[in-house]
């Protein structure tokens, strides 16, 4: 700080602070980085899902350091017994000036998902990274544990000239469900 004083003195105050760095423990079970998951990958967030019976469940189709893309083709199964599947909406990671296409077929115990990236007129695919690729929503049919599996050999990403963007790990989840 400096003063100047009615005779034109120049008094300076200097201050000296000392602080600790904080200190803090990444310890959320859900952050990617906690994960133990290879970038870049694909995964189910969050990992375990608690729900009760008939309640709608919620699970995301995350992207974990991907490169960029144009259209992913997911794969994953599931056990119909416990969970139907309801819908699926397109996350951030596909969206650009417009909404991407995307489309989930769905048989017995089994959910494909597609979805296609609209070219805009400065972009043919999107920046990659982590980010929500999909939300899947099913029902809590049966009182019972559920894994969430991804089929690796069908699970690809396609950058704008098709070629295959590399996906080093794959994160499994797991619906816990639980009478009233």
């Amino acid at each position: 700080m400096i003063r100047i004083t009615k005779n034109f003195h120049i008094t300076i105050l200097l201050l000296s602070f000392s602080c600790e760095e904080a200190k803090y423990e990444l310890d959320n079970p859900y952050d990617p980085a906690n994960m133990d998951l290879d970038p870049p990958a694909v995964f189910f967030h969050p990992p375990v899902v608690e729900a009760t019976f008939s309640d709608p469940i919620s699970v995301e189709i995350y992207g974990l350091e991907l490169e960029p893309a144009a259209g992913a083709h997911l794969r994953f199964d599931y056990d119909p017994v416990t969970l139907e599947y309801d819908t699926m909406v397109p996350g951030p990671f596909f969206k650009g000036d417009n909404d991407p296409v995307a489309v989930a077929d769905t048989s017995e115990g089994t959910v494909d998902v597609f979805i296609y990236y609209l070219p805009d007129m400065e972009s043919n695919q999107n920046e990659g990274g982590t980010w929500s690729i999909a939300t899947i929503y099913f029902i809590a049919e049966n009182a019972r544990g559920c894994s969430l599996e991804w089929d690796k050999s069908l699970t690809t990403l396609r950058d704008e000239n098709n070629l295959e963007v590399t996906i080093n790990d794959f994160g499994n989840g797991w619906v816990n469900i639980k009478n009233d």
